[in-house]
């Protein structure tokens, strides 16, 4: 048996020939050397890798956009298509209501003008006054203000204008149809004068071509008698 050389003051053991005690001489053995750099980089690179990989795979198929289904699983509501737009088909302007025309009545005949050629022996219209002296004369301006008159014209009509002037001096209501204008005043026009000349009148039931002051008067006075 090998006594101890001593004892220790540090670790309180028994000390060997040497004179170190077994602590003291692990403590005074070199530790392992730490890996290189280049081993550490060896491990970490590969990590790196792996870890993208896995990011990059949660990233693209973890998260998908609206409205497309699931994959793996069947959907059965079809997909709603989109109507086509509808074109609005433009409608056609109503036609001028205009009620039937009477059937056509002879003109007053217009005298053909004297040798002299100056002036025109036109007798005077003859009276359509009521004969009846108990009837008023605002009863009698009533029923001339109840004639319905339309003039059949143009604008560029001499005539018509000359005719369009008298009725607004002498407070004559009538409705004006310019026959260039309106294809269907034009076809009315050829219903009431085969010839289509203007200016045209429909005085109520009555039909007067041309415009003379006395001829229209009379045929006013004419349709006023049914308004009595």
């Amino acid at each position: 048996m090998v006594e101890p050389m001593g004892i220790c003051e540090k670790h309180e053991l028994p000390l060997d020939r040497n004179g170190e005690c077994e602590l003291c001489r692990l403590g005074e053995m070199p530790s392992k050397s730490p890996p290189s750099p280049s081993a550490w980089w060896a491990v970490i690179i590969p990590v790196v890798i792996l870890l993208t990989g896995v990011v990059w795979a949660f990233a693209s198929f973890g998260s998908e956009p609206e409205g497309v289904p699931q994959r793996g699983v069947r959907t059965t509501t079809p997909r709603q298509a989109t109507p086509p737009p509808v074109r609005e088909e433009p409608t056609a302007p109503e036609p001028e209501e205009i009620p039937e025309p009477p059937p056509p009545v002879d003109d007053i005949p217009i005298p053909e003008p004297s040798k002299e050629g100056t002036k025109l022996d036109v007798p005077p219209p003859p009276s359509m006054a009521p004969s009846d002296p108990d009837v008023p004369e605002w009863k009698w301006d009533l029923a001339r203000r109840r004639v319905a008159v339309t003039m059949y014209a143009t604008q560029w009509c001499g005539v018509c204008r000359k005719a369009r002037q008298y009725m607004e001096a002498n407070r004559i209501e009538f409705i004006e149809l310019d026959t260039d204008e309106s294809s269907t005043a034009r076809e009315r026009l050829g219903k009431l004068n085969p010839r289509k000349t203007v200016p045209t009148f429909e005085i109520d039931e009555l039909v007067y071509v041309g415009f003379r002051e006395e001829l229209f008067e009379a045929k006013l006075d004419q349709a006023a008698q049914k308004h009595l």
